[in-house]
């Protein structure tokens, strides 16, 4: 079953903005590719030349995909269903465990043993970390506890470990930290009794605290994961390609059973299996309703190390299934998925992005040759274009500007790790990932610190000593490197900023801003304590 052509928005001019800058992006790659590579220059500038030109083409690419999807079609959440509650099927509970404190456990438990639903709930306690005495807490809160006692494929193998133990036709998945609101099987589960082959329903990721960017920024920021769950998702309901995000989420026995359990080729166990049911035609659906509610992690350190075990396991899912020949999925689902997952090299870009402008100052490594006065207005043309239709497009969600800080902020981390991954030095480890731990620093903190503050004063130095070149020779040469470097300098100075905060402090607030531009980038990084 292929997904419904979405129906776009009535407004045409959406989609002559989308038209134009496609045409202004497409002749400047145009203009790149057959006018500003220095072919006749050293090889190493050749080089240099050509990894920014692929950069740029896949980001190109990618950057049409979403804009597509969140442009030209609607992204409002579907309403739950109006549906005879006695006919709504069994549910089962799956609460994956490794090695959470019991407290935490305990709330989780019950929050779904207090779950309003007309039909029988059965909840299963899966731990992963044999644990006898999680076998007393279980029986406390009426669920079934569920240990292996081999342990191969992390949470994939201790999911389909308790498939086999378990019946109902439907099955409602937490994480040991995500506790339900009572409402949550009423808000969902009609939407499988009003759909035909019905894959899965995801709802937010939602914290009751601030997350690591409002805590060391501002509070008022949005919430950097609302973004994903209540925007991207949205737009991509529109194509059948909504990821399935392995908490807060209930999935069909069928759909599951169809797809071959729970994919255990990656430890993004989730994003793989929830691509795989919606290529055997189920439909995956996203809502923006918040239903359960976590902690969101208060550590740089395992913050960094869960956003590379999501890379990873992102890079994995790409490995193991050869996404173009995927059969199920039509072109727009694999396009979808393969934009989703290329994302996670955005700590190879951030870092190339950094470093090109300084290569030029220093070692005069040219990655790019043109007739700047054609150049220049050409690429302001089309950069300027994005960054106002995504600052336009995204309103208060995220804006250009902050996109950049999040992703710098993680960019040397993630981009060793993304890039040995790609190279077949994998890690199938999973890590939970820390909670409510004490604010403390670790090794990893220093490092990253460490790696900004460097990087800002090599960009301070190359600044300098563009602007001293600038006047002995052609100014138009260093006149991009100028504005290059300057940019690059107010995201560094933003890292550092972020690096020498303590998540513990919440009090970063700003005054009534409604969006997080450059202006209020500037009020947030100066603001004092």
């Amino acid at each position: 079953m292929t997904a419904k052509r979405p129906k776009t928005h009535n407004s045409w001019y959406k989609l002559i903005i989308y038209i134009g800058i496609l045409s202004v992006s497409t002749y400047y790659i145009y203009y790149r590719i057959f006018k500003t590579l220095p072919l006749e220059l050293r090889p190493v500038d050749i080089v240099f030349a050509l990894i920014i030109l692929i950069v740029e083409i896949l980001e190109a690419f990618e950057f049409f995909i979403y804009f597509r999807n969140n442009l030209l079609y609607k992204k409002k959440s579907p309403k739950t269903p109006k549906v005879n509650k006695e006919k709504l099927g069994e549910v089962d509970i799956f609460i994956a465990t490794l090695n959470e404190e019991d407290e935490l456990l305990e709330g989780t438990l019950k929050a779904c043993k207090k779950l309003e639903y007309p039909n029988r709930v059965h909840i299963y306690l899966c731990d992963d970390g044999e644990r006898d005495h999680l076998k007393d807490l279980a029986k406390k809160h009426d669920a079934t506890y569920l240990g292996r006692t081999t342990h191969l494929c992390a949470k994939a193998g201790n999911y389909n470990y308790a498939l086999k133990h378990s019946s109902s036709p439907y099955i409602a998945i937490f994480d040991a930290d995500m506790r339900p609101k009572k409402n949550f099987l009423l808000e969902t589960m009609p939407f499988f009794a009003k759909r035909k082959k019905l894959g899965f329903v995801q709802t937010p990721q939602s914290f009751r605290n601030p997350d690591i960017f409002q805590a060391r920024f501002s509070k008022k920021m949005p919430c950097e994961q609302d973004y994903f769950y209540k925007y991207i998702q949205l737009a991509r309901n529109n194509v059948n390609s909504t990821i399935l995000c392995g908490t807060n989420c209930v999935i069909s026995r069928k759909a599951l059973k169809e797809a071959g359990g729970f994919s255990q080729a990656s430890i993004a166990e989730d994003v793989a299996t929830g691509m795989i049911i919606e290529s055997k035609g189920y439909r995956g659906i996203a809502i923006s309703k918040e239903l359960a509610y976590g902690e969101t992690i208060d550590s740089y350190s395992a913050f960094l190390k869960q956003r590379s075990r999501w890379g990873r396991g992102c890079i994995q899912t790409a490995k193991s299934y050869d996404i173009l020949r995927l059969k199920g999925l039509n072109l727009r689902q694999k396009l979808d998925y393969i934009v989703a997952i290329n994302y996670w090299y955005f700590g190879f870009r951030r870092l190339l992005f950094l470093t090109l402008p300084l290569l030029f100052v220093f070692f005069n490594i040219i990655a790019i040759e043109a007739d700047l006065k054609v150049f220049i207005p050409l690429f302001f043309a089309q950069y300027l274009l994005k960054r106002f239709v995504i600052d336009a497009l995204e309103r208060n969600h995220r804006s250009a500007t902050w996109s950049k800080i999040y992703e710098l902020i993680q960019a040397p981390y993630l981009a060793v790790v993304t890039i040995k991954e790609f190279l077949g030095f994998s890690n199938k480890k999973f890590v939970v990932t820390p909670k409510n731990r004490p604010n403390s620093r670790s090794v990893l903190d220093y490092i990253m610190l460490t790696i900004h503050f460097v990087l800002l004063l090599i960009s301070g130095a190359a600044l300098a000593l563009a602007i001293y070149k600038s006047q002995l020779e052609n100014f138009e040469i260093y006149a991009i490197p100028i504005i290059w470097i300057f940019v690059n300098l107010c995201y560094l100075l933003a890292a550092v900023t972020f690096d020498l905060r303590d998540s513990t402090r919440t009090n970063y607030d700003t005054k009534a801003k409604k969006r997080y531009g450059l202006g209020s980038f500037m009020s947030i990084i100066w603001r004092k304590k």
